[in-house]
């Protein structure tokens, strides 16, 4: 490489793109870096490769504070910071007939919120299927957000698992939760300016 040259090198997932001085030839001085970046995307064809890289100040588009003070609980139900076990209130029962592939029939009757919550296929064509409860009347249908695959039969498995409105009156009265409530729900509302 002659002094002033190019080199591009890909380490760890990034391209840098550097300017190397020589004296003499063959002998590195010293490198100035002119681009430093990750791969974003790849896109692969029969010819070749083609990858975009963006700049590390792409990582200064990142939202910060990372927790928002807002009302309702910013944690996901169920993860480390939630701490509530989910599985302690699953219930899993037969499909009824009737069913389809956005509407299963024959829930639990139980007092357990199951909207916004999750239904898991355990046998049948739809095994290890999961979908989110957008509708749910004990005793009589669940139904879900994106359709199963296949068609309930009547006797098929299924798991549901409770979900969580995000406020901290089902947060205390529901899941007795409350220490673990990630919202700040006494901050005063938004007011619009004249």
């Amino acid at each position: 490489m002659a002094a002033g040259g190019l080199d591009r090198s890909i380490r760890r997932g990034g391209i840098t793109v550097e300017r190397a001085f020589m004296q003499p030839y063959g002998t590195v001085i010293g490198t100035v870096v002119l681009f430093a970046g990750r791969i974003s995307d790849i896109d692969c064809s029969r010819t070749g490769i083609d990858m975009k890289c963006r700049s590390h100040l792409e990582l200064l588009n990142i939202q910060m504070p990372r927790r928002l003070w807002q009302p309702s609980c910013s944690h996901v139900f169920g993860d480390a910071m939630c701490q509530f076990n989910r599985a302690s209130l699953a219930a899993t029962f037969s499909c009824a007939s009737g069913s389809t592939q956005t509407v299963i029939q024959g829930p639990p009757s139980n007092g357990v919120p199951y909207l916004q919550g999750t239904i898991i296929g355990m046998s049948g064509a739809n095994t290890g299927e999961t979908r989110t409860i957008t509708g749910f009347v004990p005793g009589g249908s669940v139904t879900v957000k994106l359709a199963f695959l296949a068609t309930p039969v009547t006797g098929d498995e299924f798991q549901l698992l409770p979900g969580c409105d995000r406020s901290l009156a089902t947060c205390t009265n529901t899941f007795s939760n409350q220490i673990h409530f990630g919202g700040m729900p006494f901050i005063p509302a938004l007011e619009n300016a004249v």
